[in-house]
Formats: C-alpha cells, sequence, structure tokens
C-alpha cells in the first residue's frame, strides 16, 4: 500500500462504488492498531473506528490530494478518539491498564502500571505504539503527523522515566 495508491482511492471514493471498500480493506488494520493505541478498548475502538470511516467517506468528496493521506486518515481517527473520550470526561485520565501486556503475576502488573502513569499522553503513545504493537518509529511519525525525531526523543525520554520509576519502584518490592 502506498501513498498514491491511497491518494487515488479517496478521490475516487465518489465516482467508483467499490473505492471505499478498498481503501478500508488496505487501511483497516493501521487505522485501528491506532484507535487502539489511543483508546485501550477493543469494543470502543470498534465503534470509533466505525465513525472514523463514515467521515472519511462523507469527507471524500472535499478531499485534496496530498503527499501524506495516511496523516489525513489518522487525523480524523485521531480527532473521533478524543471527542470519544470527551464524551466520556475522560480526556486525560483515560484508563492505561488495558494498553498493558497480561501479566499473571501482580507485582510485576502494578509496576507496570505505575511505569505507564509516569508517562506523558505523547511518550505513552508512542511507546504503546512502538513497543507493544511494533510500529516502526517513522510509520507512527507518519501516523502522528510528527517528525521522526519527535518520535525517536519521545520514546527515549518515556523509556528513560520508566527506568528511573522502575528502579524505585524495584526497591519497594525487595
Amino acid at each position: 500500500m502506498n501513498n498514491r495508491e491511497i491518494d487515488q482511492l479517496i478521490l475516487n471514493i465518489p465516482q467508483i462504488d467499490n473505492a471505499f471498500h478498498e481503501l478500508y480493506e488496505k487501511t483497516r488494520t493501521l487505522v485501528f492498531a491506532y484507535i487502539m493505541s489511543i483508546i485501550k478498548n477493543y469494543d470502543d475502538s470498534s465503534d470509533i473506528m466505525q465513525e472514523t470511516y463514515i467521515k472519511i467517506y462523507l469527507a471524500s468528496s472535499s478531499y485534496h490530494s496530498m503527499k501524506k493521506p495516511l496523516a489525513w486518515i489518522f487525523t480524523i481517527a485521531r480527532n473521533e478518539c478524543y471527542l470519544h473520550l470527551r464524551r466520556r470526561k475522560m480526556n486525560q485520565e483515560y484508563d492505561d491498564n488495558m494498553s498493558l501486556p497480561q501479566v499473571n503475576n501482580w507485582e510485576t502488573q502494578m509496576i507496570l502500571e505505575q511505569l505507564f502513569q509516569a508517562l506523558n499522553d505523547k511518550e505513552r503513545e508512542i511507546i504503546i505504539m512502538h513497543s507493544l504493537w511494533g510500529f516502526k518509529h517513522y510509520e507512527i511519525a507518519t501516523l502522528l503527523d510528527i517528525p521522526l525525531a519527535t518520535s525517536l526523543s519521545c520514546y527515549r525520554r518515556g523509556m528513560k522515566k520508566m527506568k528511573e520509576i522502575g528502579g524505585r519502584v524495584d526497591e519497594r518490592f525487595k
């Protein structure tokens, strides 16, 4: 899937019947992973994904060709995520626990939760996308519409925070 192909599909949605379906099939995995990295709940993410594609369909008639059509799609998805969070009055305090890997050890789960709470939203989002979802930093930069250096620095800064906090947390459990 390349940018030119996605760009053309978006442009063709108003004229060609299967363009929207083809766009959905080619982008749904990335869009869902991105939404999950923010929302951290499968059912809510599925609903938001539907809303995102409805907005894409409706906005396709006013879409203008661009170099990074995925950035346009992810902007719509991000806006839908934040709208969802505002509706639930959880804009800054949403539950990060669902994004963490399931751990059988209670102490390990507690440490992971504390580590993720130490991060700001951008660091948490980038670390989740890179470490848990397997996105490369250039993909994260494209998806979040930020410079590659920002993705890398947020990741490093967040990992450094987690390492520092991890040392303090580890001392409590000895």
